[in-house]
């Protein structure tokens, strides 16, 4: 296991009300289309993240098998784990999985799912959630937070504008196209190996994130 995890509740935090204006819809079809209303520049700040703390992300069940699965892939985001699916909201997924596993040295639990984390039995996960606005998405002043919670100092050198990361909204964009161009090849169930090789995975250069290291 990492020594720093993301525990990244995805409704509200890689996409929001404010994407949703932006990008003309949230990704609620269950085709890969749905990688078009993911919040570029969200996913931006979660690979700052991982870039920066050499952290992993653990996201829910939900996300393990079929179209799902297939956008994770898309999106890149250096996936450990998934908490299980039990009933209790985000806090109740973080504790089940913590539940047989140890916690690691330092993780954040991003998330829009407040009203869970407030039940007295996970009070001890308080100290550790980022609460992201689900009309705003995740936003500059929660990048800052999560990173301090991971154990590393933000960069006096980087710069935490609210543009889309360039290369993540080359890879949206690339998907994009391809759903326009041949939507057959996005219906649920005819996720093809050629359509996910025909964008190149994503990864964080090595000297940028040995940098950026280097300053935290």
């Amino acid at each position: 296991m990492s020594e720093r995890l993301i525990m990244l509740d995805v409704p509200g935090v890689l996409y929001s009300s404010r994407s949703e204006a932006r990008l003309g819809g949230i990704p609620d079809t269950g085709t890969l289309r749905d990688v078009r209303f993911f919040d570029p520049v969200a996913l931006g700040f979660v690979r700052r993240l991982f870039g920066l703390a050499g952290a992993r992300v653990v996201v829910s069940e939900a996300w393990r098998r079929g179209v799902p699965a297939a956008i994770l892939q898309q999106l890149d985001l250096q996936v450990e784990g998934m908490t299980p699916d039990v009933p209790g909201g985000h806090a109740a997924r973080i504790a089940a999985y913590f539940a047989h596993r140890p916690a690691p040295q330092a993780f954040a639990i991003l998330t829009c799912d407040t009203a869970s984390m407030q039940d007295p039995q996970y009070a001890h996960l308080l100290p550790h959630v980022v609460s992201v606005n689900p009309a705003e998405g995740l936003t500059p002043g929660n990048f800052k937070e999560a990173l301090d919670m991971l154990g590393v100092a933000c960069p006096s050198t980087l710069c935490l504008d609210t543009q889309p990361d360039a290369r993540v909204e080359a890879r949206l964009e690339r998907l994009r196209r391809l759903a326009k161009e041949a939507p057959a090849r996005f219906e649920v169930g005819t996720v093809a190996a050629p359509l996910l090789q025909a964008v190149p995975t994503l990864a964080l250069p090595a000297r940028r994130t040995e940098k950026l290291l280097a300053h935290a």
